[in-house]
């Protein structure tokens, strides 16, 4: 994932830099060790394409609430490998339980909100603290 990772391109929209081996490292061991909420579960699974790491998604889920989130390395993007495996994890998660979907999206981040669209998801109209819109998808809808 390292590599998966390396390109600064990827944190336009997130912020950050390329983490190191050592930093990956520490951050997966940390995930896999879950959430220290009791209430809060997390999901992380890596991307593959052909048996190649190519990014990953996410989902923090709280009760019947689970927040998305997902990246792809630059080289692979564009090919519909976010798309796929983001409504995975979401199929997934709905037969868990999940009922309540959210991603929080930069406002200039347009891949990722053709993403949120593709998964059903639209712009609350809300902003988080980082001024991430956040886009939701709800049992109603």
């Amino acid at each position: 994932m390292v590599g998966v990772l390396a390109d600064p391109d990827l944190y336009t929209f997130t912020g950050g830099e390329p983490p190191t081996l050592h930093q990956l490292e520490e951050r997966y061991r940390f995930q896999a060790g879950g959430s220290p909420r009791e209430d809060e579960i997390w999901h992380n699974w890596i991307v593959r394409c052909d048996d190649v790491a190519i990014g990953y998604v996410q989902a923090t889920v709280t009760g019947e609430d689970a927040e998305l989130a997902w990246v792809i390395g630059t080289q692979w993007q564009g090919r519909g490998y976010a798309r796929e495996a983001a409504a995975a994890m979401k199929s997934w998660l709905a037969d868990e339980g999940a009922l309540d979907f959210s991603a929080h999206i930069h406002p200039h981040h347009h891949a990722s909100a053709r993403v949120a669209i593709d998964l059903g998801l639209h712009p609350s109209g809300q902003l988080d603290e980082e001024g991430e819109m956040i886009w939701r998808l709800t049992p109603l809808e």
